[in-house]
Order: structure tokens, then C-alpha cells, then sequence
């Protein structure tokens, strides 16, 4: 079996590693040729076009920004479509709608090609340990098919059901995911200013109710003040603008989620779209007039 995989930024670039140091023969495509070179020389094969990666390959993954890259990916003249082989199967592990997602599967179809929606959750820590969240929808036989592929990259995989409920669960995660993180650092002003050192409000509280998965994974980060970006606040943005639109569409409000969706669309305005997620701290620290210290304590 012949693996593609097209996008290899943050995420991208170390899952196909794990395919690549697997075993399995992996031709590469990125615009960013020294990502694409960093995977040639862990044995990965360079492609020169997103067509020459559809000639080659007969299970190809992408990791793309947004649904419009996706589009163009499978759709254009150079695309996968219109040069892949029949039989082919497409999973996109990018996180966009559960529409976009079914709207490809159908386009796919006239090509005699399937699809898989395949989003994860963990963020660039998890995807260099290849231990990703992996959530999958498709067709029953496409998912045992590269389930063993998946395996490489995630510890946590899953087949929700039938095409588009792999992006759906992937946009509740990022309701979940994104009040935490405003939770996060409302909580953290608060405790600041009130003369709590952060690390010991961590301590007294991470191993109760109050504790998370985001809690464990951005608290050091707030405290150490490191935003170098894992997820990025546009990234987080974009899923919550696919959540707004999905909800939408199906009548199911979520004025939480919109709430905090402002918050990330004020620190945009702001000029972080391309901090770290958990940076949206600074919009309560603006508030409040106070900014939690590095270190945790003053």
C-alpha cells in the first residue's frame, strides 16, 4: 500500500513521520519544501505536485488549513480527483464542517473515490508522541482499512459513524476545549490578582473537579507565560466560526460558545491570531488592569 499525505505544518509534518518510521512507503507533498526534505530523510518520498502524490498513491491523507485548501487540494486540475486512481481513499484529518465533509464525499463519489473525515485532538505535543485523539467517520470497511495507519499516529482512535460525524465531534471538542481555556484564564486573572501564586493554585485544584485535560496542558504554559503556538488563536477562530455555521444549520444555539468565539475574534483584532490559543488570557488581563507574572507569583 502506497501512503500520500499532503499538508505537513504543525500537525501534519510529525503525523506522517510516524507513517513514514512505520514502515510504510509515504510520498510527500507541502509547499514548504523543508518540511517536505526533514521527511525525505527519515526515508519519506518528495512529490513535486499534489498530482504526482494522486498518481502514486492509493491512501491519501491531508492536513490542511481550512476547507477552501481542501477543496482546491481534490478539486482543481492538479487535484486528486481528476488524477488519482479509482478506488482510491481520501482521508482529510483537517478540521473543518461536517458539510464541507459531505460535500467532498459526494464530489469524490463521480470519481469512484472515497472519503473519511478524521480530525484529532491534541495538538502539536500529542502528534510528535503520536498519541492523537483521532475521531473518524466513513464508511465501516474504509475505517478497518486504515485503522492500522491511524494507529501510528493516535492512541485514542475511534469511528463515530458515517461521513461528517469525524468533523462534528471534532467541532464539540472545540466547544469543550475553547470555554475551558477562556475558563482557564479568567480563573487565573482572578486568582492572580487576589495574590494566589499560580502554581500553587494548580496544585490545590488540578487533581479535583476543577481539573482538565486543557488545565494540565496550557496551565505550566500561562504560567511560564511561553504562547509559542501548539494551536493557534486563528485555528481556534476558524473551528469556532465551523461550530457557529454547523449549529446554525441544524437550529441548536450555543450562547456560550459564542460568547467565547468574540473573545478569540477580539484577540485577532488585537494582532495574536498567531499566539498560542491559551493566549486569550490577555483579553481578561486587559480588564482587569493586571497581568499574571512569569513564574506564577509576584
Amino acid at each position: 500500500m502506497k501512503i500520500g499525505f499532503i499538508g505537513l505544518g504543525i500537525m501534519g509534518k510529525p503525523m506522517a513521520g510516524h507513517l513514514i518510521k512505520n514502515g510504510y512507503q509515504t510520498y510527500l507533498y507541502d509547499l514548504n519544501k523543508e518540511a517536505v526534505n526533514e521527511l525525505v530523510e527519515l526515508g519519506g518520498n518528495a512529490c513535486a505536485s499534489n498530482k504526482e502524490v494522486a498518481e502514486s498513491c492509493d491512501v491519501i491523507f491531508t492536513m490542511l488549513p481550512a476547507g477552501k485548501h481542501v477543496n482546491q487540494v481534490l478539486f482543481s486540475d492538479e487535484g486528486l480527483a481528476k488524477n488519482g486512481k479509482p478506488n482510491t481513499l481520501i482521508v482529510d484529518m483537517s478540521s473543518i464542517s461536517p458539510e464541507e465533509s459531505k460535500s467532498f464525499a459526494n464530489g469524490l463519489q463521480e470519481y469512484n473515490m472515497s472519503f473519511i473525515d478524521a480530525p484529532v485532538s491534541g495538538g502539536e505535543p500529542m502528534a510528535i508522541e503520536g498519541k492523537l485523539s483521532i475521531m473518524a467517520g466513513g464508511k465501516e470497511e474504509d475505517y478497518n482499512k486504515v485503522l492500522p495507519l491511524f494507529e501510528t499516529m493516535g492512541s485514542n482512535v475511534v469511528h463515530v459513524g458515517g461521513v461528517g460525524t469525524g468533523s462534528a465531534t471534532k467541532l464539540v471538542n472545540q466547544i469543550i476545549v475553547s470555554i475551558n481555556l477562556a475558563a482557564l484564564s479568567e480563573a487565573s486573572v482572578f486568582a492572580s490578582k487576589s495574590g494566589i501564586d499560580l502554581n500553587k493554585m494548580y496544585e490545590a485544584i488540578h487533581g479535583g473537579l476543577a481539573g482538565s485535560a486543557v488545565m494540565d496542558a496550557k496551565m505550566p504554559k500561562i504560567i511560564e507565560r511561553d504562547f509559542e503556538p501548539g494551536g493557534r488563536i486563528e485555528i481556534n477562530y476558524k473551528d469556532l466560526g465551523n461550530v457557529q455555521s454547523s449549529a446554525n444549520a441544524i437550529g441548536v444555539p450555543l450562547p456560550v460558545t459564542n460568547l467565547v468565539k468574540e473573545i478569540f475574534s477580539s484577540e485577532i483584532a488585537n494582532g495574536n491570531a498567531m499566539m498560542d490559543h491559551s493566549y486569550i488570557i490577555r483579553f481578561f488581563e486587559r480588564m482587569a488592569n493586571h497581568q499574571t507574572p512569569k513564574g506564577g507569583k509576584h
